[in-house]
């Protein structure tokens, strides 16, 4: 069934590439784009993970897509040429859905955590998208960002492959204070703070041993982590470099630590 374009249901969807450039906005919903997303979509959708409120197809899709779908969500079907007006850009991609945003997790939860990821300021949202599904990925318990684009952003979803769902995710204007909650959790687990760092005065990633309790702080892309944070931090890894290179991508970089992290320390309880 095709609507019109300015049916009130459709507007999540309108001006999409617009909605991207404010990647920090945070609204009640979000938008899976592409066959592989949509499809984990509506199986987390179908194992009560998440709440698909519609999804939106070419209408030449419309009947697949039917028999697929939650019975509460609606199927919303235009001609390519009405998708392409809606959307803001040539969508080749053929079919999109609209979730509900998550509740937010509880900050007990957090206490739970052997394994966090910290996420002080993070500027790029593809970054934020891969160090999300690498966290879920390798098995982090929880991520806590600060500055950093939202994690339900249309692209940060798409790069996530739906890991933003699969994870707890802790968003803070300034997330110190979850940092020392964690940290006063249980005191017969020894629990610590590490940052990364380029200088050969850190300890190589390979050499490191993980605390029962880890909590790995990646820096900015462009500046590291700031001095207030490098102290924070009660050691400090680097991964060795060769032929001369001097950094690595963050989420590359994040992604080799933890990957150590995860084989050294197991979840609580296993």
């Amino acid at each position: 069934m095709c609507f019109d374009l300015d049916f009130t249901d459709l507007s999540p969807y309108r001006n999409l590439k617009e909605k991207s450039a404010r990647q920090s906005d945070a609204a009640p919903y979000f938008i899976c784009e592409g066959r592989l997303l949509v499809e984990e979509a509506i199986r987390a959708a179908l194992m009560g993970q998440l709440r698909l409120i519609s999804l939106l197809c070419n209408s030449r899709q419309s009947e697949e897509w039917k028999s697929k779908i939650p019975h509460q969500a609606r199927l919303f079907t235009l001609v390519a040429d009405e998708l392409n007006s809606l959307l803001g850009f040539d969508f080749h991609r053929g079919v999109l859905c609209c979730c509900a945003a998550p509740e937010a997790p509880p900050e007990a939860l957090l206490q739970q955590a052997s394994r966090l990821l910290i996420l002080p300021r993070i500027d790029n949202v593809d970054n934020l998208g891969q160090l999300i599904r690498t966290a879920a990925a390798l098995g982090m318990d929880a991520i806590v960002t600060g500055q950093a684009p939202n994690p339900f952003a249309r692209r940060c979803v798409r790069v996530s492959m739906g890991a933003v769902w699969k994870i707890p995710i802790f968003k803070r204007d300034n997330p110190e204070y979850l940092l020392d909650m964690w940290l006063q959790r249980t005191p017969n687990i020894k629990s610590e703070i590490v940052g990364t760092a380029s200088g050969l005065n850190a300890e190589s990633a390979w050499d490191w041993t993980p605390a029962p309790g880890t909590a790995l702080v990646l820096g900015q892309e462009s500046s590291g982590l700031g001095e207030s944070w490098q102290a924070r931090c009660a050691r400090h890894i680097r991964i060795p470099l060769a032929r001369q290179i001097d950094s690595l991508n963050v989420a590359a970089a994040g992604a080799i630590i933890m990957a150590r992290l995860c084989s050294v320390i197991q979840p609580q309880g296993s």
